[in-house]
């Protein structure tokens, strides 16, 4: 009788949370929607954190900027993600000094040095920073996202590798919900509709190249799982996504990404054949002396592009190089141009982390603005996340973020050999490739500071560093996920 009447009570309580939710939903408020992430959230934390972890990068592409769920806020942030980011990583932190932990064997790491160092420079280039607080938020989201995405991550992938997968699927399942979503609108007001792709993907992202972006960082690694899957039904379920994943990214009109992904496979191609890096580098040598050499001519055919995106693929793709008429290309050059401009001022320490967007307005040369340009500077970042770093942080934060990079890839690169594991080699190669497609991207764009990238990004990073220390030969990973360090040829001898 008694359990009769808590059933009751709970049923009539969830029907009238759900009316009331529906009601407030009708009018445009999604408050109440939030109370039942913030019990999961608490019922996970206390009883399950790892699952709150995958749960944490399935929700990254499925977040939501906080003020379209709540109007008119003066701060911004994306919801539930980046709660849950702090949640965790003041657990991570309290666990640590309770337990004494460090994963000690990064402090040598190559990686981790250059991470140290890009945290630790934005830290003093807060100090002379035209807007302090703008700053400190920027570092805190920064440290956030590399403290769970990075270091947690590397921590639960040295535990136990099969958390690799775990990961990597729990992204791609949010990230094909996201992708449908997107499809679906579009497609209600026309596939071939360019314009209507810049906004389909929203309340998830931004703009179409984010979220082009995240379709070209995470297609090299369902194709990682439908290679290396031994199971036909995980094989055909991963060559889906890749299709799918292909054709959402033809629609959503990113050329960055378009460009980024094509990239990406010129690199493994160069990888796949084992094309020694002597070649390589002859040829990109002989590519700039002929750039070079013929610049003034590349130039004026560059200038005599007119051909402006659209809806007509060839035309879309045309455009990609048209720096005379297309008002998104010249914007890109006008913000590229003001950021060199903040830069040249203030080389050392920037004007501050995370205040390009507030104060490149004055740096606009009358010249360079387009149709959608803005006396106020209110449009949005440096379109680079080089320049981006060097107006904002100077020089040095630049190369911190350029030596994260190098050292991960270039340990990614010579482990590829290393890994007798097939699937684990596959998906190494496929976080190698995703992150190339960024590093291009890079130039173009600049997403970091979305948990939807940034959990790509510094993820991909810490499956490389993972591995790296799982098959460098300097330590080894006991059954229960213990660290241990060897000397090589006793390592040799425990394999």
């Amino acid at each position: 009788m008694r359990n009769r009447r808590e059933i009751f009570f709970i049923v009539i309580c969830s029907l009238l949370f759900i009316a009331a939710n529906t009601y407030y939903m009708y009018k445009e408020s999604w408050l109440l929607s939030v109370i039942p992430f913030v019990f999961l959230v608490g019922f996970w934390l206390l009883f399950s954190p790892q699952k709150l972890f995958f749960t944490l990068v399935f929700l990254a592409p499925l977040s939501i900027a906080l003020r379209r769920i709540v109007p008119g806020l003066d701060f911004d942030f994306w919801f539930p993600t980046e709660p849950i980011l702090v949640i965790l990583l003041g657990l991570l932190i309290v666990r640590s000094i309770q337990e004494r932990f460090f994963a000690k064997e990064l402090r040598n790491h190559p990686v981790f040095i250059a991470i140290l160092f890009f945290l630790g420079w934005l830290i003093i280039a807060i100090v002379p920073s035209e807007l302090p607080v703008v700053s400190i938020k920027y570092f805190l989201v920064r440290f956030w996202f590399i403290g769970i995405f990075f270091y947690l991550s590397y921590i639960m992938f040295m535990r136990d590798k099969k958390n690799i997968k775990k990961y990597l699927w729990a992204y791609i399942s949010g990230m094909f919900i996201v992708a449908v979503f997107s499809l679906l609108k579009h497609a209600s007001k026309g596939l071939l509709n360019h314009y209507a792709a810049h906004q389909a993907c929203a309340p998830f992202f931004i703009d179409h190249t984010s979220y082009g972006a995240a379709l070209a960082f995470v297609i090299p690694v369902t194709m990682a799982l439908a290679f290396s899957s031994q199971s036909r039904t995980v094989k055909f379920i991963s060559w889906f996504f890749s299709f799918f994943f292909l054709v959402a990214l033809v629609f959503s009109y990113s050329r960055a990404a378009w460009v980024s992904l094509v990239f990406g496979a010129s690199i493994w191609l160069l990888i796949h054949f084992k094309i020694k890096f002597r070649t390589i580098l002859i040829a990109v040598s002989m590519v700039i002396g002929l750039y070079f050499l013929f610049s003034q001519e590349i130039l004026w055919r560059l200038q005599r592009n007119t051909t402006d995106s659209s809806g007509d693929f060839a035309e879309h793709i045309q455009s990609i190089i048209n720096i005379k008429t297309d008002a998104s290309n010249l914007e890109r050059l006008n913000r590229w141009d003001a950021a060199m401009s903040m830069f040249e001022e203030r080389p050392v320490f920037g004007w501050g982390p995370g205040t390009y967007q507030f104060l490149y307005a004055p740096f606009q040369k009358s010249y360079n603005k387009t149709v959608i340009s803005t006396n106020f500077g209110t449009l949005g970042n440096a379109h680079s996340e080089y320049l981006g770093l060097m107006s904002e942080a100077g020089f040095l934060a630049m190369l911190g973020y350029v030596f994260i990079l190098l050292f991960a890839l270039y340990r990614g690169i010579v482990l590829i050999g290393k890994v007798t594991d097939k699937e684990y080699r596959n998906f190494l190669v496929a976080c190698i490739i995703g992150l190339l497609t960024y590093v291009f991207h890079g130039f173009l764009n600049n997403f970091l500071d979305a948990d939807k990238i940034a959990a790509l990004f510094w993820g991909y990073i810490a499956v490389i560093v993972a591995l790296d220390m799982r098959y460098s030969g300097k330590i080894v990973v006991d059954t229960a996920g213990e660290v241990h360090r060897f000397p090589l040829g006793e390592l040799k001898a425990q394999h």
